[in-house]
């Protein structure tokens, strides 16, 4: 399962705050997985898949956001897959900017 870590620069609320406008915005449906998962299926790039988000906190001021393919409804190439998990996470940190 192909995934992808980044550091924030903002507190864990603010993070999971914004991976759910994300996911509002790609127009997504969610549902809450394992303890603080967010699991989610999206149309990313024109490709449906299903998605994890997990954040975690570093300290009260930084966290790490974790997003995780889990399954593709359509077939996707290694490199497209890196590119929706890329897209997803360059959204996340863009969305934490504005905000």
């Amino acid at each position: 399962m192909p995934g992808l870590e980044g550091n924030l620069g903002c507190p864990r609320r603010m993070a999971v705050f914004a991976v759910f406008d994300v996911i509002d915005r790609l127009g997504g449906e969610y549902e809450k997985a394992m303890a603080g998962d967010i699991k989610a299926r999206l149309n990313v790039l024109g490709k449906t898949g299903e998605y994890a988000f997990a954040v975690t906190e570093l300290s009260p001021e930084a966290s790490i956001l974790h997003i995780s393919l889990l399954h593709t409804m359509e077939w996707l190439t290694e490199e497209e897959k890196q590119l929706s998990l890329r897209y997803l996470m360059d959204t996340v940190l863009y969305h934490i900017d504005e905000a």
